[in-house]
């Protein structure tokens, strides 16, 4: 799946392959390839996504195929410089969302939403209907739907033949679900966003922005959403899982 993206440098991390580029030239390069018609997946990984794919050698091996796999989140991103191959930033998934409808909004592209709660959903259509008018919507379904429903959403992607799809599924639901169904898809560009839709609604509300600054984003969520509790254990598990990887690489 990765045609055309071989010259693209990357950093592989724990088996993950992330593009080694700036949110602004990973959004000059999927631009490019939007406008010269070509299909892309794009996986927004934090570590937790990262410790998903070694449990789970299927996602491992969705992730290794998806066309870009940015770095959301700082862990990720030490990482990189722990192994020596350090990523220039954190591209976070809720901004390169809004950095795309910025260039839908420039080229008139199409975009649809699809996942969350039905307040989400909508809400989020709203704010980005509002805040990109002259990108063209194309419609918003929530998360919750049956086999039938299903089919009737990916029969009004066939019809509208949105740009960007942007779905709210959780992962690894959402990747799992772009990668079952963007090969048969006129979609462009399609990538999980997980609760962007919740903080576009207004029900979740995101890290203020000098807690963003200091890359405290996850204690602030923890801290606002303390179920996240068990989630959060995942991070040491990556940070040994990262560093006991260097020791026996070093070893060999």
């Amino acid at each position: 799946m990765n045609t055309g993206m071989d010259t693209c440098k990357r950093v592989t991390i724990l088996g993950v392959p992330f593009l080694h580029a700036t949110k602004q030239e990973t959004v000059e390069l999927l631009t490019r390839r939007i406008v010269d018609n070509k299909k892309t997946q794009v996986v927004t990984a934090n570590p937790e996504i990262v410790m998903m794919g070694r449990q789970h050698p299927s996602y491992l091996n969705l992730l290794r195929r998806a066309e870009v796999v940015t770095p959301d989140g700082i862990g990720v991103v030490l990482a990189s410089r722990w192994i020596g191959e350090p990523l220039p930033e954190r591209v976070a998934g809720y901004e390169l969302l809004h950095a795309l409808m910025v260039q839908a909004d420039t080229y008139g592209w199409k975009y649809m939403l699809v996942g969350a709660s039905p307040e989400s959903s909508a809400g989020a259509a709203e704010t980005l209907k509002k805040q990109y008018p002259n990108a063209c919507y194309s419609g918003h379904f929530d998360g919750y739907f049956s086999k039938e429903e299903e089919k009737n959403i990916l029969d009004h992607i066939k019809r509208e033949r949105p740009h960007l799809l942007f779905v709210a599924l959780g992962a690894p639901c959402q990747e799992e679900w772009i990668a079952r169904h963007l090969p048969d898809l006129p979609v462009n560009l399609a990538m999980g966003v997980g609760g962007s839709f919740d903080v576009l609604s207004g029900k979740v509300k995101r890290a203020p922005e000098v807690w963003q600054k200091l890359n405290l984003e996850w204690l602030y969520r923890l801290l606002s959403q303390p179920k996240r509790w068990r989630r959060q254990l995942l991070l040491p598990k990556f940070v040994l899982s990262v560093l006991w990887n260097q020791v026996i690489l070093r070893r060999k």
